[in-house]
């Protein structure tokens, strides 16, 4: 169970780590692009999985239920995303962490478990700010096939909930980052 556990912070990191290549590339007057997130710019999709991010930090902290708080669009996009990964990192690293049980965002589930479900925000935003900036992105396939199983089995209360878009359709031959892609209402070919 351990290793189970470990498996999905490490993948939950991998995701926060593709994210934070992602930004790192982002021209500065780019942040102020639109993005495949209608309404947002890059700058707004960067100040959002902030506030996801956040709130798991907090939670992770303290063991208290919290919801994400919205962060104001930063002057300084780089300087506030590295503020946050360093704080969830940090917090999920204590020990006992993963382990811990409650009722989180998705239902009564242990940490690691709700890390996993997570995991999909950064790795979907960071595909978001890429297309939004003209930045390549490279999507782990296994991180897309994990959230592609985990979000997928919960597709409708996703959508419902407004955490996801309608699907869009893809080839059948379609890799597993543009199939996951499609599945959380992104399409693969947005430029």
């Amino acid at each position: 169970m351990i290793l189970a556990m470990c498996e999905k912070l490490r993948n939950f990191i991998e995701a926060v780590d593709t994210f934070d290549a992602v930004c790192q590339k982002v021209p500065p007057p780019a942040w102020d692009n639109d993005s495949p997130c209608e309404g947002w710019t890059a700058r707004q999709v960067l100040s959002h999985q902030c506030s996801v991010l956040d709130a798991l930090a907090r939670i992770a902290r303290t063991g208290e239920w919290a919801r994400p708080v919205n962060v104001e669009p930063p002057a300084d996009p780089l300087s506030r995303w590295a503020l946050t990964r360093e704080e969830v990192l940090a917090a999920l690293g204590q020990p006992g962490v993963m382990e811990r049980e409650d009722k989180y965002w998705f239902g009564r589930m242990d940490m690691a478990t709700f890390v996993s479900y997570v995991q999909w925000d950064p790795l979907t935003h960071a595909w978001d700010i890429g297309k939004a900036t003209g930045v390549g992105v490279n999507l782990p396939p296994k991180l897309c096939e994990v959230s592609y199983r985990l979000i997928g089995a919960r597709a409708d209360w996703f959508r419902e909930t407004g955490r996801i878009g309608p699907a869009v359709q893809v080839p059948d031959e379609a890799s597993i980052v543009d199939r996951y892609l499609a599945m959380v209402g992104r399409q693969p070919w947005f430029r």
